[in-house]
């Protein structure tokens, strides 16, 4: 498709211009990656998230047989992973669908990384139920495909990402290591996280804090797995050893306290996101319970290909 003829701007056309960003076009065209992948998003939307909203005014005003649009740029950011985004904004939903897609395309590794740096984007833009959505899908995923933790991903996150926005992953992340290594791993396996440990002092403290926190509570990592979410916020039993509370990685975890997550439903479209609020991964009282042993995976699992069982 030819690319829209934009108007430059003088004397003739400033009053235009003026008034049509007043009335404001109904959607914004968004130009992802460096090859410039087109995404267009109805305004209204687009301005219900904080980030953008800062930045519509800035737009340039684009023509094209007749219609105004605002045109963005994102440059730096992957097309492949504002799907995600785009898909949430719309819907508020869950990412199951993406997950059913990528098992049936033998595309959960890239799936994965969409989602690390869907995220990564969310703590940028400052939407902390979109980082949310987020992190429930990356459990999601290493729960259906049995994956243990990814050193890529360690690597990447402590390498490349900014320790406030990658927070929770990094917590994630820990209790994931704790996870993986009081299990079957390969010597390979075992070498890499303990030079990645050498590599990231930040990592090894805070692995070394999270299991001094496991040991104190009486409970065993390798039994503990992060990948599950599980319903319940405050039950109390021996199940409470085989998963994590389904706030454990929020954002709102903080706020939530023993009340129902807040995403176990469809978001509003226009609701203000919770603020950002910090907090450890678990503490006695806000423990969850599972049914299941601490390498269930999911029953779709079965129809999961060998290459995709691998790490990412």
């Amino acid at each position: 498709m030819a690319r829209a003829k934009y108007i430059e701007k003088g004397a003739s056309t400033g009053s235009l211009n003026s008034s049509l960003r007043l009335a404001g076009p109904a959607t914004v065209k968004l130009l992802v990656g460096p090859d410039g992948q087109e995404f267009l998003v109805p305004r209204k939307l687009l301005v219900s998230c904080h980030y953008f909203r800062q930045r519509i005014d800035t737009a340039r005003l684009e023509f094209e047989k007749g219609q105004a649009s605002l045109v963005m740029t994102l440059e730096d950011q992957c097309p492949d992973m504002f799907e995600l985004f785009t898909y949430w904004l719309n819907e508020r939903r869950n990412l199951d669908r993406f997950i059913d897609t990528a098992e049936i395309d033998h595309s959960c590794k890239e799936l994965h990384w969409d989602l690390v740096n869907l995220h990564l984007f969310a703590a940028q833009i400052d939407i902390p139920a979109l980082q949310d959505c987020a992190m429930d899908a990356i459990q999601d995923v290493y729960l259906r495909c049995n994956w243990d933790i990814s050193p890529k991903l360690i690597n990447y996150v402590y390498t490349s990402c900014d320790p406030q926005e990658s927070c929770r992953l990094r917590k994630w992340i820990v209790a994931m290591t704790a996870w993986t290594l009081g299990g079957v791993v390969t010597t390979e396996m075992n070498n890499n996280i303990q030079r990645l440990f050498d590599q990231f002092p930040d990592f090894s403290a805070e692995y070394h804090s999270h299991t001094r926190k496991m040991a104190k509570s009486g409970l065993e990592s390798h039994f503990k797995n992060p990948q599950l979410r599980l319903p319940s916020n405050n039950l109390r039993n021996e199940e409470r050893q085989f998963g994590f509370r389904q706030c454990s990685f929020h954002t709102h975890r903080s706020t939530v306290g023993q009340g129902r997550c807040p995403h176990t439903t469809p978001l509003s479209p226009l609701l203000a996101p919770s603020p950002f609020t910090d907090g450890y991964i678990e503490s006695d009282s806000d423990r969850g319970e599972s049914r299941f042993g601490s390498r269930m995976v999911s029953p779709s699992s079965d129809a999961i290909p060998e290459s995709n069982l691998e790490t990412p």
